[in-house]
C-alpha cells in the first residue's frame, strides 16, 4: 500500500488524472492525501470535486482556503473574484451534495505520526493543539449555523488570532 500526498489541485482535473495514471494509483490498495484547495483557478473544479469525492475511503482530503471560499460564495457571504472558476459547481445539479461533502471535510488529518494540513501551523502548536482547534472549526462548519460561521469568517471582522480566546 502506498500513500501519496498531493498539493493544491485547484480544479486541474486533467492534470490530476495524469498524475493518478503516472503513479499507477489503485484505490483498492493505495491512498491519496489531498492537501486542500481542490477547487478554483483551474478549468474543471466540478469534475475535480466529483472525482475526489468518488474515491471514497481511498482519499483523505483537508480543507484549503479555496474550498472555504467556495462555501462562502455558495452561502452568499463572499463574491466570486476575477479568475475564480467555481460557477460550474454553483450551478451543478449535485451542488448541494458536493457542498455538503466539502463542508464536512476535516481541517486537519493525523495518522501514523503524520499531520496533514493545508497551509501550515504555528510552530508553538503541538499536533494535539492543532487537532483541537481544527475540530472547533469543523464543528462550526458541520453544525446547523454554519452559514453564520462563514459569514463571520468572511465578514468585516479583524483578521487577528487571539490564542487566549481559543480555549
Amino acid at each position: 500500500m502506498a500513500t501519496y500526498a498531493v498539493g493544491d489541485i485547484q480544479g486541474c482535473h486533467a492534470a490530476l488524472l495524469s498524475l493518478v495514471e503516472a503513479i499507477r494509483f489503485d484505490p483498492a490498495r493505495d491512498r491519496l492525501w489531498f492537501v486542500g484547495d481542490l477547487v478554483n483557478r483551474g478549468p474543471d473544479s466540478l469534475a475535480t470535486l466529483r472525482f475526489v469525492r468518488g474515491l471514497g475511503e481511498s482519499a483523505v482530503t483537508v480543507l484549503g482556503n479555496h474550498d472555504l471560499h467556495l462555501l462562502a460564495v455558495a452561502e452568499g457571504h463572499a463574491r466570486l473574484h476575477r479568475g475564480d472558476t467555481l460557477e460550474a459547481i454553483l450551478g451543478a445539479p449535485d451542488r448541494d451534495e458536493l457542498l455538503d461533502w466539502v463542508r464536512h471535510l476535516p481541517m486537519i488529518h493525523f495518522e501514523d505520526g503524520y499531520l496533514l494540513v493545508h497551509a501550515g501551523l504555528l510552530p508553538q502548536w503541538t499536533a494535539r493543539r492543532a487537532l483541537e482547534l481544527g475540530a472547533e472549526v469543523e464543528r462550526a462548519l458541520r453544525g446547523p449555523g454554519y452559514g453564520q460561521f462563514i459569514r463571520h469568517m468572511y465578514g468585516n471582522q479583524p483578521a487577528v488570532w487571539n490564542e487566549s480566546l481559543a480555549g
